[in-house]
């Protein structure tokens, strides 16, 4: 005889369906949640001390100087200066080296290709009206003998002085050990494009007038009728110049700086034209416009003394000028000659 079951069918059921669920869903652990917790705690740390790391790190790094070329300090660094004291002109500044030092390094300087440094200590000077501009990379050139002119690898001088004003500064060239100082040079002006270049020896024989501008005084007067209206030019004086307004004449030439005073003594204002039209500079035969005028378009009636110049460029040197006033109304020109 089978035997019946003490346990309720409600009962048997519910164990059924209970042990079915544990199959499908087991019972969660605790550990996994525990492990995720303490990771994510790790992790938050790590990321901390990581920025802290890294912040420290870059604040030295920030304050950090590092210096290329040799590893001298200011306190081990022996420099030798040689004083020069010589003044020239270039593109319209005055230069003067004031001294001239060697060194392995210097510690304001951390560009260095060569064995050793020589720096110029310069004094730059504008006394123009002209704001000029000088690339020093381009144009200044260090003379050491038996060597190639030498490129400066650091320029501590602005472009050039404001009008009026002038500045204090260095440009220092790589050279090899144990230079001469009293045997350099400093070389201004641009090869590549052709400029007259300046020569600063640091001794020995030199002439500072040399590039310097002159002024010869004339006296020569010009009737120009122009329409029936005769105007008066007096030529006052005519500047020779290796540059103006900035400008570096170009090997074998230099500026020639007519300068006039215009008297209109007529009773209505005559209207030549300016210097462009009818001024010009005969060449090796050849009529030469002027590079610059500041001759007005129109003189007013009864106006005396009216200031204005005409700049040509011509060959270095020349003793007399030859100068040619166009008729323009008709064909035809006046010539005139004067001796610099």
């Amino acid at each position: 005889m089978a035997k019946k079951s003490l346990i309720p069918s409600s009962e048997r059921n519910l164990n059924n369906h209970t042990s079915a669920k544990r199959i499908l869903y087991p019972p969660r652990n605790s550990k996994p949640a525990k492990l995720w917790l303490w990771i994510t705690s790790v992790l938050i740390i790590g990321a901390i001390i990581l920025g802290s790391v890294s912040y420290i790190t870059w604040n030295w790094l920030r304050n950090l100087q590092i210096t290329f070329g040799a590893g001298n300090t200011p306190s081990t660094i022996n420099v030798t200066t040689f004083n020069v004291q010589r003044t020239a002109t270039y593109a319209d500044l005055n230069f003067t080296v004031v001294n001239a030092q060697y060194a392995i390094s210097f510690p304001d300087d951390t560009i260095q290709t060569g064995s050793a440094l020589v720096r110029l200590n310069m004094h730059v000077t504008n006394k123009s009206t002209d704001q000029v501009s000088v690339i020093y990379y381009d144009v200044a050139r260090l003379l050491v003998p038996g060597s190639k002119p030498i490129a400066p690898t650091n320029v501590h001088l602005s472009t050039g002085p404001k009008p009026g004003s002038s500045e204090m500064g260095w440009i220092d060239f790589p050279v090899a050990k144990s230079v001469q100082l009293s045997t350099l040079r400093l070389q201004l002006g641009s090869v590549a494009i052709g400029e007259t270049l300046l020569t600063i020896p640091f001794s020995g024989p030199f002439d500072p007038n040399h590039y310097a501008g002159k002024t010869s005084r004339q006296s020569l007067t010009i009737w120009y009728n122009f329409s029936g209206n005769v105007l008066v030019y007096h030529l006052t004086s005519v500047n020779i110049l290796y540059a103006y307004r900035g400008t570096q004449a170009k090997v074998g030439q230099q500026f020639y700086v007519l300068n006039f005073a215009v008297d209109n003594n007529n009773g209505i204002t005559v209207s030549p034209g300016l210097g462009f039209d009818y001024i010009r500079l005969i060449i090796n035969g050849y009529d030469t416009p002027p590079i610059d005028n500041t001759m007005p378009y129109s003189f007013n009636a009864g106006k005396h003394a009216v200031a204005g110049r005409v700049v040509y460029v011509g060959p270095a040197g020349m003793k007399t000028l030859n100068i040619a006033f166009l008729l323009q109304v008709v064909q035809g020109q006046n010539h005139y000659s004067v001796s610099l």
